[in-house]
């Protein structure tokens, strides 16, 4: 069953309502999806999450900043009778969830990092394997059909699995990220370069995960734990994990394990 017993309702969070996925018991618990996706993206890991916490996987205001996105954030936590939560961020969510945990160090328990790296992280670091695995710079350096497909519609059979296909993306979570893409936008775009750098007093206090994908590029350019390093003046904790970027589809009992342990008190 998709989702689980989580039920879909609205939030408000930023300037309109966002769909979300909410349910369980216990204490809050707020899964932020990555770029390019939507809250389907934890279908595969929010119900087992729901057994021991009340888990929220809202859509990201995408109108927002990733600071502002946290004040909301915050002020949603409130309104849903939560004094305090514990954050996991995929990619841009974690960016959000960095913010969060530096405005209410009081009140933010916990956070994940999940296949994402602080925002100045790229800045100063690029070389020429970086340049060539970005979406939005040196198109005709790639091999084909990148070139190509940078410059024209996705098909829908790009995105739709094969019948016997082993493919880790659930239909009902691909159907859902192409019905919420933003017009103009395409499943391979990249956004580094529009994410700013944080600010210079930016810190996380309460424990920190920091998860990567052994098969992502990532994990191939950097130690993400080291990035996070400077940041963080609480615990941290490190989890490379075998799948490729998209952790939380591709491999949902190993995210999952290592949420439940990071969680658990």
């Amino acid at each position: 069953m998709f989702f689980g017993k989580l039920e879909l309702t609205e939030v408000a969070w930023g300037n309109s309502p966002r769909r979300a996925r909410l349910g369980g018991q216990g204490k809050l618990l707020v899964l932020l999806h990555g770029q390019m996706q939507s809250h389907a993206a934890w279908h595969a890991i929010a119900p087992d999450l729901a057994d021991t916490h009340t888990v929220l996987c809202p859509d990201l205001p995408r109108d927002l900043d990733f600071r502002r996105q946290a004040e909301e954030l915050l002020r949603l936590a409130q309104d849903l009778g939560h004094e305090h939560l514990a954050i996991a961020g995929h990619g841009t969510g974690g960016h959000v969830a960095a913010y969060a945990a530096w405005l209410a160090p009081e009140r933010v328990t916990h956070v994940a990092e999940v296949e994402c790296i602080p925002s100045p992280g790229h800045y100063g670091r690029a070389d020429l394997a970086f340049e060539l695995s970005r979406y939005s710079s040196c198109w005709f350096a790639q091999l084909h059909p990148k070139p190509e497909s940078a410059t024209m519609a996705v098909p829908e059979e790009w995105t739709r699995p094969a019948p016997h296909s082993t493919a880790p993306f659930s239909r009902p979570a691909v159907a859902d990220y192409l019905q919420t893409m933003p017009a103009g936008e395409t499943p391979g775009a990249n956004g580094h370069n529009r994410i700013p750098p944080y600010p210079g007093d930016l810190r996380i206090a309460c424990p920190l995960l920091v998860a990567w994908s052994r098969e992502g590029r990532l994990g191939g350019w950097y130690n993400p734990a080291d990035l996070w390093r400077p940041y963080a003046t609480g615990p941290l904790n490190e989890a490379e994990i075998a799948s490729g970027y998209y952790i939380p589809e591709e491999a949902p009992k190993e995210l999952l394990d290592a949420l439940s342990a990071f969680l658990t008190p």
